[in-house]
């Protein structure tokens, strides 16, 4: 996960990136505005925080140490609670140790451990994104170790042991998919072998035997990040960022060096039958995208939304060394890919005027099906190193955005809750974490969805770094 290389500039001096001490006991926050009546209990994250420690340095965003924090809405107002993620990654980090293959950063494995271990053991560091799967709180990252997570105590209780089945060390996304018509979880899988295979698999929520419903297979294998589902099928991004298995055999690379772009090779759409695992291809324009914010069925078509960038730069853009220099643009085009049975090229037309990541939806009024309003952070970087940041609001209806700013801050994924018996699709409020940009303070802001205006703050006097994704917590 990294070497003795020489230090560079730590990010961790940088806002977005500043961390403060943890906070085992949980402390109020200071409460500006109305939190709704309605709005009771808790979000929850993960994010990337140590990029140094004890000779040991983060090479990418990805790859920062883990930090699990929530933000408690109750009765008695906001408090917020954070701990260090405990995990076999961190306890090698804080030694100076890089045995564990991570993400971007490469690992110190000798050469005689790299010839009987070709491929090393994935990272634990589950820094991505936490969410509850039946009855467990559960952080991950893109590997084949998931965390449980003490709700009361935000620390790390194991791994999340699942039945010794045919995807057995397989690396799934951090990104799956519940299926409240099915109540199912349904999430990707991938598997190096001879060929790459890419599996789609289901489980109940409280079951830990997963079921592989269908599986692609191929020589190249793309980096797969999200994935988008209908009440039929499962669709695979399979963008022209991509590898050859062999590639990593006896490597000290870091994962993501082994990808390459090739942009002659189009972007494939793998559409897996959910029924009876039946795959179809299409094939578009080249593309990159981390995240899919909705698919749904029309007729003879299925309709894949996702957050397109031109090509493969921003993984570059997302090295320590780049992001010291310069932060990265993340302000993706919102595209719509057609895909049509019979029909091997698909369509794609851009929607809204405005860019942007971490996608929300009112989730489970809407995933899987035809859907109004897609919800995001757009930040982008200035001259002067800062960070212009908003919340944004897409109305697919019109084509028309609208904004949340608060200059002060650097906001992440916005987390779309649904109020209670509401009746419009964005009766509701974004709950989204700013980053203070001049001092050691954050905020948890609440924001009606429906006007993209502030409800209320809940301010701690603590840095919370920038980070990928979580979940609000009934």
């Amino acid at each position: 996960m990294a070497t003795m290389l020489a230090h560079p500039p730590s990010i961790e001096t940088l806002a977005p990136f500043r961390r403060s001490r943890e906070c085992h006991t949980a402390v109020p926050a200071g409460i500006e505005g109305e939190v709704p009546g309605w709005l009771r209990g808790e979000v929850v994250r993960t994010c990337p925080a140590v990029f140094d420690a004890a000779g040991w340095h983060a090479r990418d965003w990805f790859d920062g140490l883990g930090m699990v924090y929530a933000f408690r809405i109750g009765e008695a107002g906001v408090h917020f609670q954070s701990r260090l993620l405990e995990s076999e990654a961190a306890r090698d980090a804080w030694q100076g140790k890089a045995r564990l293959g991570s993400f971007g950063t490469p690992t110190a494995r000798p050469f005689w451990q790299r010839l009987v271990e070709p491929v090393p053991r994935i990272t634990d560091n589950n820094n991505v994104n936490i969410t509850r799967i039946g009855p467990d709180l559960v952080a991950m990252t893109e590997g084949n170790r998931q965390l449980i997570i003490d709700d009361a105590t935000l620390a790390a209780e194991g791994p999340l042991r699942y039945a010794n089945d045919a995807l057995h060390g397989a690396i799934m996304t951090a990104h799956p998919h519940l299926d409240t018509l099915r109540n199912t979880v349904v999430n990707v899988a991938t598997s190096f072998g001879m060929h790459g295979t890419i599996s789609v698999y289901e489980h109940a929520p409280s079951a830990r035997r997963r079921e592989v419903i269908g599986s692609w297979q191929t020589a190249h294998v793309p980096y797969v990040h999200t994935f988008g589902l209908t009440p039929d099928s499962a669709i695979l991004v399979a963008h022209p960022y991509a590898v050859k298995t062999a590639k990593m055999l006896w490597s000290s690379k870091g994962y993501i060096d082994h990808f390459d772009w090739h942009p002659d090779q189009g972007t494939r759409l793998v559409v897996i039958d959910r029924a009876t695992g039946a795959v179809r291809e299409h094939v578009t324009e080249p593309f990159f995208a981390f995240h899919t914010v909705n698919a749904f069925e029309r007729g003879d078509e299925t309709v894949l939304d996702l957050l397109a960038y031109p090509d493969a730069g921003i993984m570059a853009d997302l090295r320590v060394e780049r992001m010291l220099a310069r932060l990265p643009d993340l302000r993706p085009a919102l595209l719509r890919i057609t895909m049509r049975q019979g029909v091997e090229r698909a369509s794609s037309e851009k929607l809204g005027d405005l860019g942007f990541e971490f996608p929300s939806t009112n989730y489970k009024r809407v995933n899987g099906r035809p859907y109004r309003y897609a919800y995001g952070a757009a930040n982008w970087p200035e001259a002067d190193h800062s960070y212009t940041s908003a919340l944004v609001k897409v109305d697919l209806e019109t084509g028309k955005s609208s904004a949340f700013r608060d200059e002060p801050y650097v906001f992440g994924e916005p987390l779309f809750v649904a109020r209670p018996h509401g009746e419009g699709e964005d009766d509701g409020v974004l709950l989204s974490v700013g980053s203070a940009r001049d001092d050691e303070s954050s905020v948890l802001a609440v924001v009606d969805a429906a006007s993209m205006t502030a409800l209320a703050r809940a301010r701690v006097p603590s840095a919370i770094p920038l980070d990928f994704h979580g979940s609000f917590v009934h």
